[in-house]
C-alpha cells in the first residue's frame, strides 16, 4: 500500500530526466547569447568547411533517434539501468554535439551561418523531450 502524497520512484527519475534535457537545452541557448556578445577570434568565412560541418552536424541529430531507440531495446532486453540512462543521455549528447559545432565555428572563423547549427541542435532537443516511460 502506498503512503498518500508519495511519488513512486519512476517520477522522481522522469523529473531528473527532465532537468537534464532542460540544462542541455538552455545550454544550446547560452551558447547563442555567447555567440552574439563575444567577438570571434578571425573572420574567415569558409564555405567548404561549413558544408562539411553541417552535413555532420545533420547526421549527428538523425542519428540521435535511432540510437535512443536501439540502446532502449537494448535497456529492455538485458534489463538494464545503465543503458536506459546512456539511451536518455546519448541523443541528448548528439544534438549538443551539433550546437557545439556552430558555436565553434563562431568564435573560430566568424562564421555567420552559426546560427543553423544552433538552431539544428535545439531542433534536436525538442525531438528528444523525454517521454514517461522510456
Amino acid at each position: 500500500m502506498k503512503a498518500e502524497g508519495k511519488r513512486p520512484p519512476e517520477d522522481g527519475e522522469y523529473r531528473l530526466w527532465i532537468k537534464v534535457w532542460f540544462a542541455m537545452t538552455l545550454a544550446i541557448l547560452v551558447y547563442f547569447g555567447l555567440a552574439l556578445w563575444v567577438r570571434p577570434v578571425a573572420i574567415a568565412e569558409n564555405p567548404t568547411l561549413e558544408r562539411i560541418l553541417m552535413v555532420l552536424s545533420v547526421a549527428y541529430v538523425i542519428a540521435s533517434f535511432p540510437a535512443k531507440r536501439w540502446l532502449l531495446v537494448q535497456a529492455r532486453e538485458i534489463d538494464s539501468d545503465a543503458l536506459r540512462r546512456a539511451a536518455m543521455v546519448v541523443p541528448l549528447v548528439l544534438c549538443e554535439i551539433a550546437a557545439i559545432t556552430g558555436f565553434a565555428l563562431r568564435m573560430v572563423i566568424g562564421s555567420s551561418h552559426y546560427y543553423v547549427f544552433l538552431l539544428l541542435g535545439l531542433a534536436g532537443m525538442l525531438l528528444n523531450f523525454p517521454k514517461r516511460g522510456e
